[in-house]
């Protein structure tokens, strides 16, 4: 991290806080101006920092963390109506999607074994997930199916970038996607 970026990183951190703080303390109402902020913040330094990538792997990386904070503030207003759940699960749906695009322009066609093995663990995984929950999913099957295979296709392919991307973004987006796809 260059010098730059720490208040960036400092005002981050700060509002994650914030906002763990307000939801810890259930102040919803608070929660309304930090959640989103999280994103926003986000936009903005991706925005500042992101220019020097390729002009479609930021826009599709832009479109991605838009989708993104359009999710945060459906999730908001859920127990308001249904409706919002589902806008919810539809933006971040879109927003793997646009990171998968992201991912993929960016693979390695060297499938090493490792790359093997992280495709089988993560299979296994969402397979095990969908058995533990499908019993309770009623209507939901299909959209939890759906959705599981976008997150699973979006972990993989973030998987598949070693080598075509520096090894700090490799490891970076790796991580995020797994704990997305782990904590989802």
């Amino acid at each position: 991290m260059n010098y730059k970026s720490i208040p960036f990183f400092l005002a981050y951190i700060f509002i994650v806080f914030l906002d763990l703080l307000f939801g810890y303390l259930g102040f919803q109402e608070f929660r309304m101006l930090t959640k989103p902020l999280i994103v926003i913040s986000l936009i903005i330094y991706f925005g500042y920092k992101g220019k020097q990538l390729p002009k479609k792997v930021f826009q599709y990386t832009t479109m991605a963390l838009c989708f993104s904070l359009v999710g945060d503030i459906m999730l908001l207003y859920e127990d308001r109506s249904p409706i919002f759940f589902m806008l919810g699960l539809s933006a971040f749906l879109l927003a793997h999607i646009s990171y998968s695009i992201v991912f993929i322009s960016q693979r390695n066609l060297k499938f090493t074994k490792e790359y093997w093995i992280m495709v089988t663990a993560l299979v296994s995984f969402g397979v095990a997930l969908f058995l533990m929950v499908m019993k309770n999913l009623g209507d939901f099957m299909i959209p939890v199916i759906i959705y599981i295979m976008v997150i699973l296709v979006m972990a993989i392919t973030s998987s598949n970038r070693m080598g075509m991307v520096s090894r700090k973004s490799f490891v970076l987006v790796l991580i995020g996607a797994l704990f997305f796809y782990s904590f989802r």
